[in-house]
């Protein structure tokens, strides 16, 4: 019997764990996706700058010049309703938001 009663606090333990390690990558796969989406867009421009000065044609040079002309006035971002940065620094700022707030909790419980 007391086998039976020590699996069920146990089972409860790593489901709660699975179910906040869950949470927390759904929190912060939004910043992980936009590294790496910045980390594609800046291939793509070197991969145009490169082609830029490895081109004989003028149009194509112009082509490619005026594409990161665009590129460089209208950079890559994401945003949480136009105030909140969507970027690896978001996993961060959220983990610190949460054990800021744990501690007040805890210094008010205790």
């Amino acid at each position: 019997m007391e086998f039976a009663q020590l699996q069920d606090p146990i089972g409860a333990v790593v489901v709660t764990c699975l179910e906040n390690l869950n949470v927390a990558l759904l929190a912060t796969l939004p910043g992980v996706m936009a590294a790496m989406i910045q980390s594609r867009v800046d291939r793509i421009k070197l991969a145009l700058a490169t082609r830029l000065y490895l081109s004989r044609d003028a149009t194509e040079v112009a082509d490619v010049r005026r594409f990161l002309e665009l590129i460089a006035l209208r950079p890559f971002e994401m945003r949480i309703l136009r105030l909140i940065p969507v970027d690896m620094n978001l996993p961060v700022g959220l983990l610190s938001l949460c054990i800021t707030y744990l501690i007040v909790l805890a210094q008010f419980h205790g």
